[in-house]
């Protein structure tokens, strides 16, 4: 008889504790580059960040407020897990300033997301293949990003995979020797659900909805979902969201609830007033360029997904990718109809498209394909050069001429080609599937490393809050007990987080009417003139103390014009004129 055929030393690494601490690993180095070094970012990362530092201002752990203004309708769960961050790691940080703190939770989701999908994938598309797609996964351009960001996305991204996992793992249970059984995957899936709920709401229970509504009408059958009743998993989710939702809904008179029954918080929770209004095919669109760098295997996922299509509904040789298609295609196609869109808005669907991308890559070089690795390479490269324009653009944004605008421009786009170039030659000469994904993983954490690292934190014209703190700390004008600053035409929470919850966002009739002699003022150069007649009223004027602060306000989309200086008392006519 012969000997049972030996695991390859790479199945037995992906199957081991190392391929989850590898893709944690990468997970992590994708989503803390740039943490400690690019400022706080316009518009949501500075109000969620703002509101969770009211938190711990107020010791108030169950409404969110952003300065004088209540936002009920948020779910609390990030606010208590970046209070927690901020709590463990100000001693470092220095001050409740420092924006790098509330970004670890983000962090770790993405981590958790990366090991839930390999978890989840290794019985779904096999341990190698979920290797490759949670490597994919982690190293993504779009998932980095949301990493790095202090946000809901990263976490809710992390705990919706995480119970997307538990489900294909309940899927299998029958044809597979655990030590887990349906019980504890089913506490598992509930834990995870109520904690994606406590994040964003109604969005996970929105994408497992989907999924298994698909996976009902696709092959009529949902017994696999009976040990979900068992009793201890529901009362276990209600457990976890209960003591929040009841808090939440005395506070507010039942307004949390009864938005989400009208179905107004959804909206809120996706985009609030950042939404943007897109022609279906935006999601579709971005992917090749979000999801980078598993855009190569993009075209063998669909072969894959192909050929499940149209096999037999009951063919349980396929059944693992449907659970794949009803997972993705059902989410994107939900946020493609939706009338506002934002790139991040599909996040929970990038997991099961990384696996298809990971079982795509597995089968490419046993199947054989003709058009898929090569149509992969181009697809890459095009992509891969697209990406590395925006980096060039994005250093247009250092302080500088023209000239000097056009040579950080070029030098960042030879450097990125060079990265892309790497990346595309490794993928023509390399032959194993675990050798090119490696080339791609790589190429894209010295992409965000360029873009996180080097080129977003020296863009100071893109962080106008931060520059007007500087300009404000050489003028030896920040806010302080006895000196309040009044900012006038520009409402940003960037420039709260980084100052003082107590600044005050004024009107100019606020400030013309309230403002006193010494108080610091910062004004935008549009109401300048208006803010001048109103203290002219009361015989004050403001006298800006350096040129004004010239940048991009991304929450705004428009250029602005930052005078720093302080209200003093207005010359008499003589004075005036003997100045002049």
């Amino acid at each position: 008889m012969a000997p049972p055929d030996r695991p390859s030393l790479f199945d037995q690494f992906a199957r081991g504790w190392r391929g989850y601490a590898l893709v944690a690993l990468i997970a992590l180095m994708s989503s803390l580059f740039g943490a400690g070094q690019v400022p706080v970012m316009d518009t949501d990362e500075a109000r969620f960040a703002q509101a969770t530092r009211q938190m711990l201002e107020t010791n108030d752990f169950v409404r969110i407020r952003l300065q004088e203004q209540e936002r009920n309708v948020k779910p609390i769960g990030i606010h208590w897990l970046q209070a927690a961050s901020v709590n463990v790691f100000e001693p470092l940080a220095g001050s409740m300033n420092a924006i790098w703190p509330y970004r670890l939770p983000s962090a770790f989701g993405i981590a958790l997301a990366a090991i839930a999908t390999l978890w989840g994938g290794a019985v779904l598309v096999g341990h190698r293949a979920a290797l490759f797609g949670a490597a994919m996964l982690a190293a993504g351009v779009l998932v980095g990003l949301e990493g790095m960001t202090a946000k809901t996305d990263a976490v809710l991204l992390g705990f919706t995979t995480l119970a997307m996992a538990a489900l294909a793992r309940l899927r299998t249970l029958p044809d597979e020797r655990r030590i887990m059984g349906s019980k504890e995957l089913a506490m598992l899936f509930w834990a995870a659900f109520a904690c994606g709920v406590l994040v964003k709401g109604p969005v996970t229970p929105l994408v497992v909805g989907l999924t298994l509504l698909a996976l009902a009408l696709w092959e009529r059958r949902a017994r696999w979902l009976k040990p979900l009743l068992f009793w201890p998993g529901p009362l276990l989710a209600l457990l976890i969201v209960a003591p929040w939702s009841i808090a939440i809904s005395l506070e507010t008179e039942g307004r949390f609830f009864g938005e989400m029954f009208a179905g107004d918080i959804l909206p809120k929770l996706l985009g609030g007033q950042e939404g943007q209004f897109a022609l279906p095919g935006f999601h579709t669109f971005l992917l090749p360029f979000l999801i980078f760098p598993a855009t190569y295997a993009l075209p063998a996922a669909g072969r894959v997904a192909l050929e499940a299509v149209r096999a037999p509904r009951r063919d349980e040789e396929h059944a693992s990718i449907r659970f794949l298609l009803a997972w993705a295609v059902p989410t994107i196609l939900f946020f493609e109809l939706a009338p506002t869109k934002l790139p991040h808005y599909v996040l929970p669907a990038y997991p099961a498209i990384a696996l298809l991308c990971g079982c795509g890559i597995a089968a490419m070089r046993g199947l054989r394909w003709r058009t898929a690795h090569p149509a992969g390479v181009v697809l890459f490269a095009v992509t891969g050069v697209v990406l590395v324009t925006l980096m060039a653009m994005s250093a247009t944004f250092m302080p500088g001429d023209f000239s000097a605008d056009l040579r950080r421009a070029v030098s960042t786009g030879l450097i990125g080609v060079g990265i892309v170039a790497a990346g595309f030659t490794a993928l023509i000469m390399l032959r194993r599937p675990a050798a090119r994904v490696a080339a791609m993983v790589i190429c894209a954490l010295a992409l965000s490393f360029s873009l996180r690292e080097r080129l977003l934190p020296e863009a100071r014209t893109l962080f106008v809050s931060s520059e007007a703190v500087a300009a404000l700390t050489r003028a030896r004008l920040t806010p302080r007990d006895t000196r309040p600053l009044w900012v006038i035409g520009y409402n940003e929470a960037s420039l709260v987080f980084l100052t003082r919850t107590s600044i005050r966002l004024a009107t100019p009739m606020e400030a013309g009417a309230q403002a006193q002699i010494g108080d610091a003022m910062m004004v935008e150069g549009r109401v300048l003139e208006t803010v001048a007649a109103e203290l002219a009223v009361r015989q004050l004027t403001f006298r800006p103390s350096e040129p004004p602060v010239l940048g991009l306000a991304a929450g705004r989309g428009e250029h602005v014009r930052l005078f720093v200086g302080e209200v003093i008392e207005a010359p008499a006519p003589n004075e005036a004129a003997d100045s002049q």
